[in-house]
Parts: structure tokens; C-alpha cells; sequence
């Protein structure tokens, strides 16, 4: 077992014993699918500390032959990702290990820090989501906070476009929010896909976000407040952001009309 890396923090015994253990414990964060994502808790050999771990699905011969010769495992290029992201200063739950072609189904696994946050994006961006639990108290106290939320979003996007930083996921599920002493601090995870050092337009920039939010008020918040650190007007900003929100629509709407078609071709294959 050559193919991994451990923080310098943790003992390889307890992980490895931990993935052995993997479908025997913890508790699913999402329903699994493609990929596997647990909740564990380690109390063993004073250490105690909760993580998350990953567990990607196979990749198919020719993704396999890219990732080995070419990219890195998702697992790696997460880990990779996540420790530059920290020595840029942008938050994510600290990277543990990650080890490639695990166990005897050969697997691979990305194991890094259960952060306890307050909520994601989506709760922030996308309110619709929301409407059978809006009279809520939980959901009342998001309400009441979401426009100053969505203009520290602002800034934090354009630090991390600054920083050179493409985040190709930049989704709302992917961005953990904590709240400190009433403002906010953001958080990347599902981190495989990411550019770095990569000089962006604005065009770029807006097509960036673009899966991030679609409601017209919530995105004018957002224009008004990324326009004062780009020091272009926000009618420029809303103009391409909107752009792409569009084009992003009707990628969905198309995806979402061909997914039984898709999912026959599949099966046959």
C-alpha cells in the first residue's frame, strides 16, 4: 500500500484500521450514490476526533489511466487541493489522509475533519428549497441574516478569484458557512476539481458563480457588493452573472428532459 499520504498529525495504524472498519461504522452524511460519504468518531489511544471520509466510486479504464499517469486520484488531488487552499488562507475542513486503490475492491478514500457548521449556500441562495419549513425557527433566523451573509459571500468569491483560485464545484452544497461573532466564514469541500494561479476575466469570474444562486434579488445583493471590490459598475456584474445563470438553466432543463433516455442508454450498455 503505496498510494497514500497522512497528515503528520495522525497515526496510520487508527486510519487504516478505520477504513478497514469502513461500511461497518459511523453514519452516512448524504444517502450514498456514486460516491460514499461517513460520518465517523474515533475515540481510541488518546485520540478523539471526528472525520469525514469519502469513499469515491470506481473509475472507469480510461479515467483510471488519467488519473494514474496524468491527474492524481480524486482522493490525492482533494487532499493536495485542500492543503494549498489552507496555505492560501481560504477555509476548508483540514485534509487527514488519502489513500488510493484501498482494500480489496481497490477504492479510493479522502479523509479529512468534520467541520460543524450552521449552514450551506443553498439555505442562503436558494429559499425556495425552503418553503415548507419557513415558518420554522431555524429557517426565520436564516432569513433574517441572508443579505449580509450573501455580501461577505461576495467577498470571500472575489478573494478567492483574486487569488487565481477556480473552483470548478463552486456550487451551494459545497460551501460550508459558520457563523463567528455575527459574521460569517466560509468553507470549500468536494475539492477534486479546482485550478489554481488562473488569471480571470470577469466573464470568467461571473461564470464561475453562476451555479450558485438564480433568484433576481439575491443575485442584484450579490453584483452590488462584488462591484465594489472589482471597481466595475454592477451593471456589468449582473450583466454577465445573469448571462450564465441563464445558459446554466437550460443546460439543467436539457439534462433534466434526457435523464430516462440516458439512464436506458446506460442500462443496455
Amino acid at each position: 500500500m503505496n498510494n497514500y499520504k497522512i497528515n503528520k498529525n495522525y497515526e496510520k495504524e487508527i486510519l487504516v484500521k478505520t477504513l478497514e472498519n469502513f461500511d461497518k461504522i459511523g453514519e452516512y452524511v448524504v444517502e450514498p450514490s456514486r460516491n460514499e460519504i461517513k460520518r465517523v468518531v474515533i475515540d481510541e489511544k488518546n485520540f478523539c476526533k471526528t472525520l469525514n471520509i469519502k469513499k469515491f466510486k470506481k473509475p472507469n479504464f480510461i479515467s483510471n489511466v488519467i488519473y494514474k499517469y496524468i491527474k492524481g486520484s480524486k482522493a490525492k488531488r482533494s487532499f493536495e487541493y485542500a492543503k494549498k487552499l489552507l496555505e492560501k488562507k481560504i477555509g476548508t475542513p483540514e485534509p487527514i489522509a488519502y489513500f488510493d486503490k484501498f482494500g480489496k475492491d481497490k477504492r479510493d478514500y479522502y479523509i479529512s475533519e468534520d467541520l460543524k457548521y450552521d449552514f450551506t449556500c443553498r439555505e442562503i441562495f436558494w429559499p425556495e428549497d425552503y418553503e415548507k419549513v419557513k415558518e420554522e425557527n431555524w429557517y426565520k433566523k436564516i432569513e433574517e441574516k441572508r443579505e449580509k451573509v450573501i455580501r461577505q459571500f461576495a467577498k470571500f468569491s472575489y478573494g478567492l478569484h483574486e487569488k487565481g483560485i477556480y473552483f470548478e464545484d463552486y456550487s451551494p452544497g459545497n460551501v460550508l458557512i459558520v457563523e463567528k461573532s455575527k459574521n460569517y466564514e466560509f468553507y470549500l469541500v468536494d475539492l477534486n476539481r479546482m485550478k489554481f494561479d488562473v488569471k480571470m476575466s470577469i466573464k470568467s469570474r461571473m461564470k464561475n458563480v453562476s451555479r450558485m444562486m438564480e433568484d433576481e434579488k439575491l443575485t442584484k445583493i450579490f453584483c452590488n457588493e462584488y462591484a465594489k471590490y472589482c471597481k466595475l459598475s454592477e451593471k456589468i456584474i449582473y450583466k454577465n452573472l445573469n448571462k450564465f445563470i441563464k445558459k446554466h438553466k437550460n443546460y439543467v432543463f436539457i439534462m433534466d428532459l434526457t435523464r430516462p433516455v440516458r439512464r436506458a442508454f446506460k442500462k443496455k450498455k
